[in-house]
């Protein structure tokens, strides 16, 4: 039997409807879309991360994902911020069952900031870097404010800080080191560990004023 002309249309209006989600809804789709981002980075990385991917891990559609986010990139800087939510838990693990950190357990942590089996960095590149300042200028770009404020989550952990210490210049540090993570591929391999062991020497001694218990 062949619909009319006028329920076609409607019926074309209806599957082409977008679905609406209640804020429960929502709430638990995004929440599985940033859970995954952290394994979707490490397999793929950003570049071949597609928004397949990603709605897959959810369980919705593909076209679904750009009513929670608007880019592939502002997806990842958010899964960049649902990790950073975990630092109190990592700072844990690096505590070992102490009570502060000193420069033994800042090490520790920053070994722990490096680790592909713990943190984003390593699964992304200086060039995808670049992408999220590109596209996201007013998140990605340097906000000493916002920085001092994740460093003073790191701080309240440690004990011995040296009083002059520079925010401005271990933010700077630390940086540097992550991008030492992520562009490993352009370091001599066989000096890679002890580089990056230098870098923590640097760091540590910055924030307390030595580099040892």
């Amino acid at each position: 039997m062949r619909l009319p002309l006028v329920s076609i249309a409607v019926l074309g209006r209806t599957q082409m409807a977008k679905r609406v989600f209640t804020e429960a809804e929502r709430a638990e789709y995004r929440e599985k879309m940033l859970a995954a981002g952290f394994d979707l980075l490490k397999q793929y990385g950003m570049t071949h991360m597609s928004v397949a991917k990603i709605t897959e891990a959810a369980g919705i559609g593909v076209s679904t994902f750009y009513n929670f986010f608007p880019s592939k990139e502002a997806y990842v800087y958010d899964v960049m911020e649902y990790r950073k939510r975990m630092i109190p838990v990592f700072i844990k693990k690096a505590l070992n069952g102490k009570e502060k950190a000193g420069p033994a357990e800042t090490r520790n942590y920053l070994k722990i900031m490096i680790d592909e089996d713990y943190s984003i960095f390593p699964s992304l590149s200086p060039e995808d870097e670049k992408r999220l300042l590109e596209m996201l200028p007013e998140q990605v770009r340097p906000d000493l404010q916002k920085e001092t404020r994740t460093s003073m989550m790191f701080f309240q952990q440690m004990e011995g800080i040296r009083p002059d210490v520079n925010i401005a210049l271990v933010t700077n540090l630390i940086k540097i080191y992550v991008l030492g993570a992520e562009g490993r591929e352009l370091l001599h391999d066989a000096a890679y560990e002890e580089t990056m062991e230098r870098m923590r020497d640097v760091i540590i001694y910055e924030i307390f004023g030595r580099t040892e218990s």
